[in-house]
């Protein structure tokens, strides 16, 4: 058999409800070249059963436990033998020619490490027991952005390009960005292959949130582009959104929604990434945006999120790790502050 160009790794959790919108959106590909690896993470709902009676083609990984969105990705990254991977959630649904046209943004450009395309927020109005009798989602797309590749603000806030916006002019256009959202971002093997440290590409101290920022800002500094292609669509439901409120209210009620583990995992990578990949130089340039930001946070946790000041005790404990990558990445960089300057807004 061929090689194939393209590796597409779903990484999977209990995602019964989503898989088989997924799948069958990838088998009406009108670019064929690619195989498919589920990585599965100790599912106890039948994923790995229905993936195996229904789509004999895929690859199935089968972890035992829940070992994380990043080590579960380095798994499929090694085994991929492909020119490019596609970390895919499996809550996300693509068009036709996603593939074609993603591939055809990549060849483009052979200094991108990582290209994405334009993601739309999908919702679901129910569960249909009538699909293949596993109680899947309906899903109903809209017309608002999900994400359009990541941004880096000057405070060191990372965002979703576009997320709750309306498909505006600006998002028509094949543009550089800082980089590729990890639900659905196409990777070149030889970039992963070079920012490879330890052994991984996803860091696993990072066991999901934040990693895949962590992997844009260190291609960045290694010097690899990230392309984003508005001609690739796909849609995608978000368990954990950015919100766009500005009230203390709105943000409470926005936070609130989301599980402590998650907001915990999301504030102690956050910051080991800072560790990580910060040029020092530059940090002193934009201090007083990271400096109010870190202000307003810790404020907003002291009142609002106070389980999250023993999180802090996790950061400590992880800077030594964190410094032993740091100096491989600073000895590796190709990029300096000056060049890194204009990628964060």
């Amino acid at each position: 058999m061929n090689t194939p160009l393209v590796t597409i790794l779903i990484v999977t959790w209990n995602s019964m409800n989503y898989l088989y919108d997924c799948l069958q959106s990838l088998s009406r590909q009108t670019f064929k070249n690619f195989s498919i690896i589920i990585i599965d993470n100790g599912s106890s709902d039948g994923t790995v059963e229905y993936v195996r009676n229904n789509y004999p083609t895929v690859s199935v990984l089968q972890n035992f436990k829940n070992m994380g969105f990043s080590y579960a990705n380095n798994q499929g990254i090694k085994l991929a033998k492909s020119s490019y991977v596609l970390a895919l959630n499996p809550d996300i649904i693509v068009n036709d020619d996603f593939l074609e046209q993603i591939i055809r943004c990549a060849d483009k450009h052979p200094n991108a490490g990582s290209i994405c395309g334009k993601l739309f927020k999908l919702s679901s109005s129910r569960i249909d027991p009538e699909i293949s009798g596993k109680g899947l989602r309906t899903p109903i797309k809209s017309n608002i952005l999900d994400t359009a590749g990541l941004i880096l603000l000057k405070s060191r806030k990372a965002l979703n390009r576009g997320e709750g916006d309306n498909d505006k002019e600006n998002y028509q256009k094949e543009i550089q960005v800082f980089g590729a959202s990890g639900c659905c971002a196409l990777y070149r093997k030889n970039a992963l292959q070079d920012v490879v440290i330890f052994n991984e590409y996803f860091d696993e101290d990072f066991f999901t949130y934040k990693e895949d920022v962590d992997l844009a800002w260190r291609l960045r500094l290694y010097g690899w582009e990230s392309w984003y292609t508005p001609g690739a669509v796909g849609y995608h439901y978000r368990g954990f959104s950015s919100s766009k409120e500005k009230t203390t209210k709105k943000i409470i009620e926005s936070r609130q929604k989301v599980s402590k583990a998650i907001r915990s995992l999301s504030f102690i990578n956050h910051h080991l990434m800072i560790v990580k990949n910060e040029l020092l130089s530059q940090f002193f340039i934009n201090f007083f945006p990271i400096f109010f930001y870190e202000l307003r946070v810790f404020l907003y946790i002291l009142f609002f999120e106070s389980f999250q000041i023993k999180n802090l005790n996790n950061i400590i404990t992880n800077i030594p790790k964190m410094m032993r990558k740091r100096k491989i990445i600073m000895s590796s960089k190709k990029l300096n502050a000056k060049e890194m300057r204009q990628w964060f807004q």
